[in-house]
């Protein structure tokens, strides 16, 4: 890695010195790791220039919502950098220049906002406008003199996106909601599906301040190589709830990296809806899903809400709990293909905790839910019926083996 940027700051520095002062060089990048981007930005202040302006572009077409499985790029930052004036200087990263660094991300994803550009991109496109800041200055410290490593800048720009995406959906705020249940709400809303890359859950981990691994403790993902998934509710339920002796154990926070390599998958967290307690808001979520899920088919749709108010009377759940406001903000950010019932492989069949938050909030806690009912016109209800049945047939075709 330490010579490939070294390369990498060679090339710039001849880029810049046949660059005209006033000229510009532009450069297309398409990783979304922070880790690439923060080798890319150190390369050229190292290499003399500063960043001017920063342009995400929609490069690729988008992956379907219809199976809302696996997210993919679709987006290419274009920046555009200039050279550092020379005396610079050293510039200190204070509150001030924390406070900059931070609304330039935020201004910049607001910008993007309602456009073409997907919210992964929108995170990720805030990184030029924070670089901005930062790199006006040859040396940022910090008021104790060590050098500001560039990831530093943009952890405060991803931070800061985060917290102005969640701001977007719960409307009635977070408060009392602990990381898990907020890393969930990203993935979510940000990536809108349960597949991604490792380095965009890392991203979204960091900005709650989770690695990976204490989310796969925590129980909400799994990891296979360079892919992380979303957990369902079915793979997060546990066969038997707790006894009260096993309570205070189960409620202990996560310890950070017990999931490691190797590590018995028995330290991963779980849940079943008898359980005395809920260690998390997100837990009780999904809590409340399990039991509405399970009380459905033999009780239909009256004898599953009877079955979570009950338990909601259990545990104390108010409509203005963590809980609630994290469930109302998760069906906000619900992907339209885990709204609609599809078939036995669709995603609204592998996730139905979704249909069930939306049930309950209405029914138990009196929330006002979006409306998802199906408005197709003929020919794409049809294209959507089609889709399932290849869905299914596919699945059929492949039982036994790998999705």
């Amino acid at each position: 890695h330490a010579f490939y940027q070294r390369l990498m700051t060679d090339a710039f520095k001849e880029a810049r010195r046949v660059l005209r002062d006033d000229g510009v060089l532009t450069v297309m990048f398409t990783h979304k790791a922070q880790s690439a981007w923060a080798a890319l930005f150190q390369s050229l202040i190292d290499a003399g220039f500063t960043i001017a302006a920063t342009w995400p572009v929609r490069t690729e077409s988008p992956a379907s919502l219809h199976q809302a499985n696996k997210n993919s790029a679709q987006s290419t930052v274009i920046l555009t950098a200039r050279k550092r004036p020379a005396g610079a200087g050293t510039a200190y990263l204070d509150q001030a220049m924390r406070a900059e660094i931070r609304e330039a991300a935020r201004g910049a994803a607001a910008a993007m906002a309602g456009g073409s550009i997907d919210t992964i991109d929108q995170l990720v496109g805030s990184f030029g406008p924070a670089m901005q800041v930062f790199t006006r200055h040859a040396v940022v410290k910090t008021d104790t003199g060590r050098v500001v490593d560039v990831g530093d800048a943009l952890d405060l720009a991803a931070e800061a996106v985060s917290a102005w995406r969640v701001e977007q959906i719960a409307k009635r705020g977070l408060a009392g909601v602990e990381p898990e249940g907020r890393f969930a709400l990203l993935c979510w809303d940000v990536m809108q599906a349960a597949e991604f890359r490792f380095n965009e859950a890392r991203l979204l981990g960091h900005a709650v301040g989770m690695a990976v691994d204490d989310l796969v403790t925590a129980g909400l993902i799994e990891k296979e190589g360079d892919k992380v998934r979303i957990l369902p509710i079915a793979a997060r339920r546990r066969a038997q709830a707790l006894t009260n002796d096993e309570v205070a154990a189960a409620m202990a926070p996560a310890v950070a990296g017990v999931r490691r390599r190797g590590a018995p998958k028995a330290q991963v967290r779980k849940v079943h809806p008898n359980d005395p307690q809920f260690r998390t808001a997100l837990d009780t979520c999904h809590a409340l899903a399990m039991a509405y899920v399970e009380a459905l088919p033999a009780q239909g749709e009256a004898g599953a809400i009877g079955t979570v108010r009950a338990l909601v009377n259990r545990h104390r759940v108010i409509p203005d709990s963590g809980a609630v406001r994290l469930m109302e903000a998760l069906v906000n950010a619900a992907p339209r293909a885990l709204q609609v019932s599809g078939g036995p492989q669709s995603a609204a069949a592998r996730f139905p905790e979704f249909r069930a938050w939306h049930a309950i909030l209405a029914a138990v806690f009196g929330v006002a839910v979006p409306d998802w009912t199906v408005k197709p016109s003929g020919h794409v209800e049809g294209l959507l019926d089609a889709l399932d049945e290849q869905e299914e047939e596919d699945e059929e075709d492949t039982e036994g083996e790998e999705e």
